[in-house]
């Protein structure tokens, strides 16, 4: 008698990458939103970059998230959508129904499950263990208030050009940072400097990119969408704690 081979598993993000594919995408898309401009800059391209976004008072738009990972013959695509409120408010909405949504109000961070109807807070003021503090930190430096502080924590590597768009190659100066994301690019619209997509390069060497469509600026969404009202049938969890 022949033995039967195991069934093949299906395609899964390997833990070390599945677990918060969130934080590192809205670290690059709150990069852009928040960083102000600096007379010194010596580039006038990225000078009028920084300089556009600081009338930006709000942001909407779908995306579409690619992840490439290593352990995988084809990437992972989901669609999704995000809003943006200066000074720090955010709410980013994975697939349709949202499978995972993240709002953040201030120093607050809320991860939701709708499915699960689970929920975890993190405050990013607060101190965390290994992995988690550094993406809390990731999360948190992309809010600089000026060109001086950007160029604080992040080094522009490169920039790279093609007929639509222009790409911002850069790498966090936190050493911390740099172990968990050693490399994102940021890519703007010719034209007008609008943020069309975030592509990020993990230390495993897998990718996450996030391609944006239908973005609004300076339309506010409504304060509802920012906030959230758990009932008796959510688990509020402590976030995971790293080993």
């Amino acid at each position: 008698m022949k033995s039967q081979r195991p069934a093949p598993r299906p395609n899964r993000a390997p833990p070390s990458t599945a677990r918060r594919p969130w934080a590192a995408g809205i670290a690059g898309l709150a990069l852009f939103s928040r960083l102000g401009a600096d007379a010194a800059e010596p580039d006038p391209l990225v000078a009028r970059w920084l300089a556009s976004a600081t009338n930006l008072t709000s942001w909407t738009a779908g995306f579409t998230q690619t992840r490439h990972l290593k352990a995988l013959t084809q990437p992972l695509t989901t669609t999704g959508q995000v809003w943006f409120a200066a000074p720090a408010r955010f709410r980013w909405e994975l697939g349709q129904p949202a499978q995972s949504i993240v709002l953040r109000e201030g120093d607050e961070l809320l991860v939701l499950s709708p499915r699960l109807k689970r929920a975890e807070r993190y405050h990013l003021a607060a101190s965390a263990p290994g992995p988690l503090r550094d993406a809390l930190a990731l999360l948190d430096t992309g809010f600089p208030r000026s060109a001086a502080e950007f160029h604080g924590r992040f080094d522009l590597l490169g920039l790279v050009t093609n007929e639509n768009s222009y790409g911002f190659r850069l790498r966090p100066r936190a050493a911390a940072a740099r172990r968990l994301l050693p490399e994102l690019r940021l890519e703007a619209d010719r034209n007008d400097l609008h943020l069309t997509a975030t592509e990020l390069t993990f230390a495993d060497g897998s990718r996450l990119r996030n391609d944006f469509t239908n973005a609004v600026a300076n339309q506010p969404p409504a304060v509802a969408l920012f906030t959230t009202n758990l009932d008796a049938s959510w688990k509020l969890s402590p976030p995971p704690t790293a080993k």
